[in-house]
C-alpha cells in the first residue's frame, strides 16, 4: 500500500535550519588573536594556514596563567592538575573572579527549574561545603608560609601572572597539594 501524500524528496534540505542539523565552525579568533596566544605560550609559529596559526605548542594553552606556565616548562603536569584542582575548588566555593558573558545574559533565581529563588542565602548554603573543604586545603598550604598561599591564590584562584619571587612559593604550595590529593 502506497504512502499517502506528497512523495518525499530525497535531496530535500533536512535539519539544516534546525540547531541539531547546524555543523558548529570553530573560531579560533583573528590571526593577531592567534599569534598574540602563541606568543604568550612561547610557541614557535609555523605556518599561518587558512586563517589558522599553526604552531609547535598548543596556542590554547593561552587560557589561563597555570596553562601558560605549563606550557613555558616552569610546571609539571602533576602540578597543573593540582592547580587546576585548587582553581575549581576556589570557585566552587566563591565563584568566579571574571564575569564570563554565558553568566552576564543568563538570569538568576525564579526560574521554572530552580526549587527556590537564588538568594545570598541559598548561595551560601550551596557553597559551604566547597568552602569548609577550601579553608582545609588552605590550612595545609598554610604550614608552608603565607607566600606559599599568597602565590596560589594568586595564580589558580585568580587567575593574576606570576613574578619570579613568587614562583618558587608557586612550586612548594603546588607540590604540597599535588601530594594531597595523591596525583
Amino acid at each position: 500500500m502506497a504512502r499517502r501524500g506528497r512523495p518525499r524528496d530525497p535531496n530535500a534540505k533536512r535539519r539544516q535550519t534546525t540547531l541539531a542539523g547546524r555543523v558548529p565552525t570553530a573560531d579560533h579568533g583573528t590571526i593577531q588573536t592567534q599569534l598574540r596566544r602563541a606568543e604568550a605560550v612561547g610557541a614557535l609559529v609555523l605556518v599561518v594556514e587558512n586563517g589558522k596559526v599553526v604552531a609547535d605548542i598548543d596556542p590554547a594553552l593561552s587560557r589561563s596563567r597555570l596553562a601558560v606556565l605549563l606550557a613555558r616548562g616552569v610546571i609539571d603536569r602533576r602540578r597543573f592538575d593540582a592547580g587546576e584542582r585548587y582553581q575549581e575548588l576556589a570557585w566552587a566555593a566563591y565563584g568566579r573572579p571574571f564575569a564570563r558573558a554565558v553568566d552576564v545574559g543568563r538570569p538568576r533565581g525564579d526560574m521554572p527549574g530552580s526549587a527556590e529563588p537564588d538568594t545570598p542565602d541559598t548561595d551560601d548554603r550551596r557553597r559551604s561545603g566547597a568552602r569548609k573543604a577550601l579553608a582545609r586545603v588552605d590550612a595545609r598550604l598554610a604550614s608552608l608560609g603565607a607566600e606559599t598561599v599568597q602565590a596560589v591564590k594568586r595564580v589558580c584562584q585568580f587567575d593574576q601572572p606570576a613574578n619570579d619571587r613568587l614562583i618558587v612559593f608557586l612550586d612548594n604550595g603546588l607540590r604540597a597539594l599535588a601530594h594531597l590529593w595523591g596525583l
